[in-house]
């Protein structure tokens, strides 16, 4: 059974998922490194096809039945190692999404090729999923808040520090102060250096959440009136958070996934539409 083979670059990981129509098969993670090459790549996606059951039906599949590959990218210095793995290990061009890709949203800000392609993939997906006027926030290596209003148009957001970037600082830049795991403490008056840290880090962080929604709500709800705003969670560190961060209405681990398998289908549309017409 052909099927599609989505990938998600990452700062700090490369997410991949195995989709059988809108229905995703099975979902892997690698580590980022752009030091390696096309070939390391290739042979890790084709290792983890080949060993993976293939969902529920228990039967394995191969690199030969990956009938197409996507990719949406914020490391650049790697792109040429997916096409040149999909290329090589499963025969086929691999498809890059970005802004410029014909997916349906229009940008309203300063520079549209400098979103990254995950915001992209998060607000298609959220837009097709779950309704719009909404605002997606993506808690990875750099949490992002990214708005879509009621007529598909890409509004921009906020880029905030991750917290694990934060912890991993505070320990760099201090003479005594160690990397702690970031996770919610018992009390916010810490009785530790960690767990003082750790309260820091994840109060300090809810504070900084709480703060940016409420005002891109209220931004949004006075063009817009009394409409619904839709608040989609995605991302690693969402569900750590989302006990506490009160105003999201869903959490959706998989949605640049799930936005590449869209994509994905929009971009062969535009491209039929186009064979049609020069045809």
């Amino acid at each position: 059974m052909p099927y599609l083979l989505a990938i998600d670059v990452g700062n700090t990981n490369i997410t991949v998922g195995a989709f059988d129509g809108e229905r995703l098969l099975k979902l892997w993670r690698l580590g980022t490194d752009p030091n390696k090459t096309a070939d390391e790549y290739g042979s890790a996606l084709k290792a983890i096809v080949s060993n993976d059951a293939g969902g529920p039906d228990s039967r394995r599949r191969g690199p030969a039945e990956v009938e197409a590959v996507v990719y949406g990218s914020v490391v650049p210095a790697l792109n040429p190692a997916i096409e040149g793995a999909a290329r090589r290990y499963f025969g086929v061009e691999a498809v890059a999404v970005d802004a410029s890709s014909p997916v349906g949203l229009r940008f309203k800000v300063e520079q549209p090729a400098e979103v990254g392609a995950d915001r992209v993939l998060n607000a298609l997906a959220a837009v097709r999923l779950v309704g719009k006027p909404c605002v997606v926030i993506d808690f990875g290596t750099a949490t992002t808040f990214d708005c879509v209003s009621a007529k598909s148009e890409y509004l921009g957001g906020a880029i905030l520090i991750g917290p694990k970037v934060a912890a991993a600082a505070l320990a760099r830049y201090t003479a005594k102060l160690p990397e702690v795991e970031v996770a919610k403490p018992l009390r916010v008056i810490g009785d530790s250096t960690v767990s003082c840290i750790q309260a820091g880090l994840y109060y300090g962080y809810l504070g900084m959440l709480e703060r940016v929604l409420a005002g891109t709500l209220a931004e949004l709800r006075s063009a817009k009136g009394r409409e619904k705003v839709h608040v989609i969670a995605t991302g690693g560190l969402a569900p750590l958070f989302l006990k506490d961060l009160k105003g999201v209405d869903r959490h959706m681990p998989d949605l640049t996934l799930q936005g590449l398998r869209l994509a994905h289908g929009l971009m062969k549309q535009s491209r039929n539409r186009r064979g049609v017409k020069r045809g």
